[in-house]
This record gives structure tokens, sequence and C-alpha cells, in this order.
């Protein structure tokens, strides 16, 4: 029986539960500690009809081996073996000191589902699945799973975040000026009949605070009138353009 490469599912492209062939739900994909607070759960489903053995581990979020292991960061249970139709939950725990308003920290939970040799694989292959979530400390309140005040929330990000677009390489780019990170989705433009133009209906990624991230897009016919909007870390609003 031949092994093949991990293939990795990386969650942090997503925005609800999800799961490998609808068979591990996992809940949720998107991991937040908040001030003050020590610990996360994440709850991760069975709905196979076939026992699932998940490996956890915590990384930096721009880990780049296998070695490099956060010190401050445990979680627990970090091996499970889940059951058919049955779900576990692991605590991701902050042992490091207390988290602040002031400073986020970023990591990624790495579930490695574990390939049973002893079943039967098709044609002889295992594929051997690597999920990738992303993990928040600390940090302001920046999100709608923080703060209530959905129009206060409006007005900090109207504030901290703008976009361009490169027109030569298709690339929308987005600038962050807050110091916590800009979940971005589900981004249209909207012209001045009010008529929408999906960009991208899902998560279009990550931009990390005090910094700015370009995505590869389609061409994208932005005019003076157009507006271009986006949900940010749960809250969707106009994003205004550099230089406007």
């Amino acid at each position: 029986m031949k092994i093949m490469p991990v293939v990795i599912i990386c969650l942090m492209t997503l925005m609800t539960s999800v799961g490998h062939a609808a068979e591990l739900l996992i809940s949720p994909v998107n991991i937040d500690i908040p001030p003050g607070e020590k610990s996360a759960l994440l709850t991760l489903q069975n709905n196979s009809n076939k026992t699932i053995k998940i490996q956890v581990r915590v990384r930096p979020w721009d880990w780049d081996n296998e070695i490099n292991q956060p010190r401050n960061v445990v979680v627990s249970p970090s091996s499970l073996n889940i059951q058919p139709g049955k779900q576990q939950v692991v605590r991701v725990v902050n042992v490091g000191p207390v988290s602040t308003l002031d400073r986020e920290q970023l990591y990624r939970v790495i579930l490695d589902e574990i390939p049973d040799l002893e079943q039967p694989a098709e044609k002889g292959l295992v594929l051997r699945v690597r999920y990738a979530l992303p993990l928040f400390i600390g940090g302001p309140d920046l999100s709608t799973s923080r703060i209530n005040d959905f129009e206060k929330l409006k007005s900090i990000w109207q504030q901290f975040i703008s976009y361009r677009y490169d027109a030569e390489t298709r690339q929308l780019v987005f600038n962050n000026r807050a110091t916590g990170h800009a979940r971005i989705s589900k981004v249209k433009l909207i012209d001045a009949e009010g008529r929408e133009s999906a960009i991208f209906a899902g998560l279009l990624g990550y931009v990390l605070a005090n910094s700015e991230s370009a995505f590869a897009v389609a061409a994208l016919p932005l005019t003076e009138e157009m507006k271009l909007y986006a949900e940010v870390n749960g809250i969707t609003l106009e994003i205004p353009a550099d230089g406007r």
C-alpha cells in the first residue's frame, strides 16, 4: 500500500464548518481566544462509518517546518480516535502571558488525519489529509464575534481598510491599517444603478495587522461610479479606494 503526500485543506479560506468528503466536521474554523481569556474549544465530529484518527498540533502562522513548535500554546488532547457518529472536543490553551488588546498573536492549528493502514484502500493508495485552521489570541475587538454593535464595527473598519486594483496583474490589494487582522469575504461591486457584480462569493483571505495583501481576481470593470463592498470580520461595508 502506498501512502500519498499530504493533501492540505486550508480551512482559513472557508467560512463555515467543513469536512473532508463531509466525513469530519470541524467547528469553529476560525479559532479565537479573546484578551484576558486562556482557551478556546474546537469540536470535531465524525460523520463517517469508520474511526477517524486525528493528530492536533499548533504552528506559527508562517511555519515552514515541522520542528518550529510554539511553547506558549498547547492542545488537549493532541491525539484522538473519533468513533463513527461521535464527536470530541479539543481545548486550545494559551499557557503564555495573558493576552491583551494591543497585541494580536497568530498561529495555525494543524489537524492531521492519520490513515488506517489496516483498512483496504482503493488501488492501494492512501491520502493523508491535513486541515489548517487560523488561531488568533488577543488583539483588538474588531469582529462580530466580539462586538455586538455592528454600526460601531463598520465605522471602525471604514477608517482602517482600503483597496486598490492593479489592472496589469489583475490583483485586488487590501491595505489594513488596524492593529488586528481583517478577514475579507463576499467581495462585490455595485454600480450607480445598484446593480451588483460578485467578485468572490466566499472567503477571499486574510490581511494581517498593519499590512497589505494582494489577491488574484478576474478582470474588474472598475469606474469612478462603482463601489466595492466586502464583508470584513463579519460586517458588510463599502471599502474605500486608496487615494479617494
